[in-house]
């Protein structure tokens, strides 16, 4: 198995894509494909309407161990329309907002206190390497959050380079590595360090898995048109053996 880059996310409070439509707007459990790739493009300096975004996403797989995910709290925005008025054009948005507007009410849903850590693994040739990539988590081109510009971390996301056999391993190491500085989220009440659930992608699946297959929309087709495709994620309680393509 090639090295793989391991970094944490920590953050007070996060929210991830998930299908939106009408008012209220969910959140995933945890960070998708899709957010993954662009903290990482972010942090490389890569911007959204960048044309290698896409080639980027396919080029890397991903693991994430939830370590941490606190109480889900929801935040309504109100913000006004102009009613619909059809067969008639307006020459300016000024123009069309000068009449009586309508009051519209949506929710928006994030996870509070939050910890992940997350292996990386490159599938094809990349435009970064991990080294590269492990750099720029230490020092980003653009500001880092989870999910929403509103959802900044909260500890640096501390990445390591690290040779495994398999991904119990490369988390074993990554957890020896922090060892002596993790101040809450990946221990549980009696002090043990939590190993389940993992979510692997195509790459990353060891052979032996005790989980399911779970499907997201989370796989950037165009960043512009916000164009995302259909992805299977494995969700495995317990990892052993070799890694291996699923």
């Amino acid at each position: 198995m090639p090295d793989l880059l391991m970094f944490q996310l920590v953050a007070p409070m996060a929210s991830f894509g998930a299908v939106a439509v009408g008012e209220r707007r969910e959140t995933a459990t945890r960070p998708g494909h899709a957010a993954l790739t662009g903290l990482l493009g972010a942090a490389l300096g890569l911007v959204r309407n960048d044309p290698r975004q896409a080639s980027f996403s396919a080029s890397l797989a991903f693991a994430i161990r939830r370590d941490r995910l606190g109480p889900l709290l929801a935040d309504y925005h109100t913000a006004q329309t102009p009613p619909a008025r059809k067969g008639r054009r307006f020459a300016t948005r000024r123009e069309e907002l000068a009449g009586e507007k309508n009051t519209i009410l949506s929710r928006r849903d994030y996870y509070t206190d939050c910890a992940f850590s997350i292996a990386c693994l490159p599938l094809s040739d990349t435009l970064a390497t991990l080294q590269d990539m492990a750099e720029a988590l230490c020092r980003p081109r653009f500001a880092l959050y989870l999910g929403r510009k509103s959802c900044p971390l909260c500890l640096p996301p501390d990445p390591l380079l690290t040779p495994a056999a398999s991904l119990r391993d490369a988390f074993d190491a990554y957890d020896a590595h922090r060892h002596d500085r993790a101040p809450f989220g990946w221990r549980n009440a009696a002090g043990e360090i939590a190993l389940d659930p993992i979510f692997c992608a195509k790459g990353l699946a060891p052979t032996a898995l005790d989980g399911r297959r779970e499907q997201r929309r989370d796989v950037v087709v165009d960043r512009r048109s916000w164009r995302f495709d259909l992805r299977h994620e494995i969700v495995a309680a317990h990892l052993g053996g070799e890694a291996a393509a699923s």
